[in-house]
């Protein structure tokens, strides 16, 4: 019997920037840890909703256990994607509608309208450097608080 939290279901590579949001959204979404964290460089950064700043895979996994822990279902608006002329960095911008439901059974919802920023690998895939999935609302955020 598999463990949740070590299958492996979505079984994709990122083959073009955006598919980085595509995937982790469907790895969340089945509950597939390693392949959420697999989508990211060993030195990649993470922010939270505070603004601190995760680093490494480690980190990496604990904040994506606990999104999944929350059984999420993401509604996708939209993915922007910006290639620089060499082709090797892109920053992605997605905006999404979370809905889940917390361990006391609370509903979970919350809008992320993020920033990554991808790097192409040297086998022709992408993985994120850096993932601020409020990264492209943090302004607003700050003017709210």
């Amino acid at each position: 019997m598999q463990d949740n939290n070590t299958a492996r279901v979505t079984e994709q590579v990122a083959r073009e920037p955006q598919d980085c949001d595509r995937i982790l959204i469907a790895a969340v979404e089945a509950g597939d840890l390693e392949t959420s964290v697999a989508l990211y460089e060993a030195g990649a950064v993470l922010f939270k909703k505070s603004g601190e700043a995760m680093h490494g895979h480690d980190a990496i996994r604990a904040a994506n256990a606990a999104l999944i822990a929350i059984k999420p279902h993401f509604t996708i608006e939209f993915i922007k994607t910006t290639v620089n002329k060499e082709g090797d960095l892109a920053t992605t911008r997605m905006k999404a509608q979370l809905n889940g439901t917390r361990a006391d059974g609370r509903a979970a919802q919350d809008t992320v309208h993020t920033l990554e920023v991808v790097r192409r690998q040297a086998d022709g895939t992408w993985r994120y450097v850096i993932d601020d999935p409020y990264g492209s609302m943090r302004e607003s955020m700050k003017e709210r608080s």
